[in-house]
């Protein structure tokens, strides 16, 4: 997919990955294309990732951070998921910014890869006044959605969280996600919540995936109303392998 170049990543970049619908799997198609390349990178999160998303041999959970420091610094281009500790034998949470900041003090260059939203596995989400967690060094943000959800109803069947926007509403009618709502949440998500967390000089991307089959004319609608808000758009399927670039 290349997508190393279509996003420009460098070796020093952290980037954050916001949104639904493939979070985690472009998390782990970035690192593979990174450890193609023999970069030194990790995975991590500041939400929580679930176990069974990672596989074990690519699982580095501390409680220390130098102990991880240690770890990768035998192998800093294998693809570590690192992580703090499990929860409840499920999930696994991630290192604190400043346990970050001094991992990559420790090892130079680093990419960190770091997932910093959860959304139960569906395509897109509303949010809390607490997330995402979008840690301050980061210098690229990838937002995602899964093309599949333009003009399906608001509900709990495809949207995480759905009734923080339901319950915004004075009435009882079935609210459908069309090119007007996602043009306000869009505009709200960069508003209250990349304005007032994100560096200035971080890039902006919104990356709509599952952009193949019956999703592709969707996919082309969601950019057309997404591409001039952010710094660049991609489209593209990471279950068919390919994407494109759009700014």
């Amino acid at each position: 997919m290349k997508l190393i170049d279509k996003l420009n990543i460098t070796a020093n970049d952290v980037i954050t990955i916001t949104g639904g619908g493939g979070k985690t799997a472009l998390m782990f198609a970035l690192s593979q294309e990174l450890a193609a390349r023999r970069f030194n990178h990790v995975m991590t999160t500041t939400a929580k990732i679930c176990i069974a998303d990672v596989p074990e041999p690519q699982c580095l959970i501390r409680n220390e951070i130098a102990e991880v420091i240690a770890a990768i610094a035998q192998e800093p281009q294998r693809e570590w998921l690192i992580g703090k500790e499990r929860v409840n034998g499920q999930k696994i949470s991630g290192f604190s910014e400043a346990e970050l900041i001094a991992l990559k003090a420790a090892i130079v260059p680093l990419v960190i890869i770091n997932e910093g939203d959860g959304s139960k596995r569906k395509p897109y989400k509303f949010y809390h006044d607490y997330e995402p967690s979008i840690l301050s060094i980061t210098t690229k943000l990838i937002h995602v959605m899964g093309a599949e959800i333009l003009f399906q109803k608001i509900d709990g069947n495809t949207f995480h969280r759905a009734e923080l926007y339901n319950n915004q509403l004075n009435n009882d009618d079935q609210v459908i996600f069309d090119e007007a709502v996602l043009q306000q949440t869009l505009t709200a998500f960069i508003d209250h919540k990349l304005n007032q967390t994100l560096a200035k000089n971080a890039t902006r991307i919104l990356f709509i995936n599952k952009a193949d089959g019956d999703n592709r004319t969707n996919a082309r609608l969601m950019a057309k109303i997404g591409t001039p808000l952010f710094d660049h758009c991609l489209l593209g399927s990471l279950k068919e392998g390919w994407v494109e670039q759009l700014k």
